[in-house]
């Protein structure tokens, strides 16, 4: 393609997009700028620009047309932006051309674009609604004309099969319509998306009564849902959508920690496996709403994000085309938030006192769903308690009972003297034979769930001689810390209780086996990080013979047979020691933060 230095001046090109907020909020002259966050943020992205100028943007595979996007996009935004080292770089227009070609021609001849999900409307939103962002930072420069040109027809032929697609996952909806939004924009056909995006948008928005939408994902709230919600309330003017947003960064407040991750352990998603999710993309979430509506804790968030560094990438085209983002915040600390904060509907209480935070979980899907699913919270991680740089990152408890599993609690209750409650009751059975009336001759009966596993044994017509395993946590919390009461009732087993460890730590009172197992035998564990430390107390430090060494007491923690049967793992990561012992009983544990210096 033939492209224009940027010195000519020459007319926008035709059709050139321009969404409701990015007129509206241009700053004038006077308007002053965060300077420092508009520089880190150029920075930042000039780091990736060098990669794809150095390798000159070597093709991906079609699947990956969102990376393929998200290149375009950062070449575009650097060539604009006058704080990056590639303002006005016309090397950038070559690479920019050849990525926009690889990008047309990742898309399939149903104008949609394949992902591990095949000709995915959702996907194809993803892509789009960078796509559309993109247009709008390069209408911006005549030199990218060609460029606007080919990201429209590009929209183009994905607009009508997005306007019929369906989803799969709840933020797909908002993914959807916000993508249908922009492209009516881009292409100036407002009209024709508005119908179907208010057919998707009549379904209710699914915020939680408790601020969580209703995968309760950091990831997907922060990275889909509450940015789509903003575009649809700024091109459609329908502000009653920020309303979910305010609501669920006012929820995620107390979830975020001094190092800028929040809590997932919560999640219906894939978030939930990890300690903490990185909070990063909630800033300018936090950062615009901080300005619009003068909100001092929204500020305080993102002035502890900000802290922890920037995705130029991810956030600097969106500065672009919305400057008020990078207006000045008010002065102030960063979020320096304490207090309890309750979580009915997703099961999960934090605390957090000076130095010490203490999270509780029990709301799992696992007992009502009974099976691992995508879309389903499983964790079986009901504490963490952290102080200062010292993080006991999960405690987890594993029976050894028919293969059923770690225990998972889908009740979070406040109990006597403002202790938390939490309880599974487990059952399996040894079923009698068949009635006569019930027996088939041939012996083919029909595949059937047992509840543990399937088997051609009409189990619903068999009486059963159940066993059963009940176990009750209390959790009270108290300012440093934490007190675990664990009482087991039912049927005689052996328990792994996992404590694990951020890594790094040192460790005094624990006992390493052969196999490098690592298990709790004096009264107390010490696990310290520089001035930090967190405490660990038992009542009974190795009960029942073998102390957790026997055959049937197994020094590990037990995930389950969904994983196992599989030849998988539910492994916990770091530094892993375990409190063993038996049922039924009751185990008393204390947790307690303390600083030395």
């Amino acid at each position: 393609m033939a492209h224009r230095r940027p010195a000519e001046q020459v007319p926008a090109p035709a059709g050139a997009p321009s969404l409701p907020q990015d007129a509206a909020v241009h700053p004038s002259a006077a308007d002053a700028v965060d300077e420092p966050f508009t520089r880190a943020l150029a920075a930042d992205l000039d780091r990736g620009v060098a990669v794809l100028l150095a390798g000159r943007a070597p093709a991906l595979s079609p699947l990956a047309h969102r990376e393929t996007t998200a290149r375009l996009k950062a070449l575009v935004t650097a060539f604009h932006h006058p704080a990056s080292a590639h303002h006005h770089d016309l090397a950038l227009l070559e690479v920019a051309d050849r990525v926009l070609a690889q990008l047309a021609a990742a898309q399939t001849a149903t104008g949609l674009f394949d992902s591990t999900n095949l000709a995915s409307p959702p996907d194809t939103a993803f892509t789009v609604n960078d796509l559309c962002l993109t247009a709008q930072v390069a209408a911006r420069e005549p030199a990218l004309a060609d460029v606007v040109a080919g990201l429209r027809a590009v929209g183009e032929r994905a607009l009508p099969p997005l306007l019929t697609g369906g989803v799969h996952t709840p933020n797909h909806r908002w993914e959807l319509s916000s993508a249908l939004a922009r492209l009516g924009a881009l292409l100036g056909t407002p009209e024709a998306v508005r119908p179907r995006v208010e057919q998707w948008l009549a379904e209710g928005v699914d915020l939680q009564p408790d601020g969580m939408y209703s995968e309760r994902s950091p990831l997907y709230a922060a990275a889909v849902t509450n940015p789509s919600l903003l575009v649809l309330a700024d091109v459609l003017d329908r502000p009653d959508l920020l309303d979910p947003v305010r609501r669920n960064l006012e929820a995620f407040l107390p979830l975020l920690d001094p190092d800028g991750d929040v809590e997932s352990v919560h999640s219906r998603r894939q978030d939930q496996r990890t300690p903490g999710h990185p909070g990063g993309p909630f800033l300018l979430h936090y950062r615009r709403l901080a300005l619009e509506e003068d909100r001092p804790d929204f500020a305080a968030a993102a002035r502890t994000l900000r802290s922890r560094g920037v995705d130029g990438r991810r956030d600097l085209p969106e500065v672009v085309v919305r400057p008020g983002l990078a207006a000045p915040l008010p002065p102030g600390p960063a979020l320096a938030w304490e207090g309890t904060a309750a979580y009915p509907a997703s099961g999960l209480v934090v605390s957090a006192r000076g130095r010490t935070r203490t999270t509780v979980f029990g709301g799992s899907d696992q007992p009502a769903v009974r099976a691992v699913r995508s879309g389903t919270a499983n964790s079986a991680t009901f504490l963490r308690v952290r102080h200062g740089e010292a993080l006991l990152r999960s405690v987890r408890l594993s029976t050894e009972f028919f293969g059923l599993g770690p225990f998972r609690s889908a009740v979070l209750e406040h109990g006597p003297g403002g202790v938390l409650v939490l309880r599974q009751s487990l059952r399996a059975g040894y079923y009698q034979p068949l009635a006569a009336a019930d027996r088939a001759p041939d012996g083919a009966y029909p595949l059937g769930d047992e509840g543990r596993f399937h088997a051609a044994m009409a189990f619903e017509r068999r009486a059963v001689d159940e066993v059963e395993l009940t176990t009750e946590i209390t959790v009270g919390l108290v300012p440093d810390g934490a007190d675990l009461t664990i009482r087991s009732t039912g049927a005689a087993t052996s328990f792994a209780l996992e404590l694990t460890f951020r890594p790094g730590g040192t460790f005094e009172g624990v006992q390493e086996g052969p196999d490098g197992t690592r298990r709790l035998t004096g009264a107390q564990l010490r696990c310290t990080v520089g001035t930090d430390e967190l405490v660990v107390g038992t009542d009974q430090p190795a009960v029942g013979p073998g102390g957790g060494d026997g055959h049937d007491q197994p020094a590990r923690f037990d995930p389950g047979e969904q994983y196992t049967y599989l030849g998988a793992d539910d492994a916990a990561t770091g530094e892993v020691v375990l409190v063993t012992g038996r049922t039924p009983g009751v185990r008393h544990l204390r947790v307690r933060g303390r600083s030395t210096a």
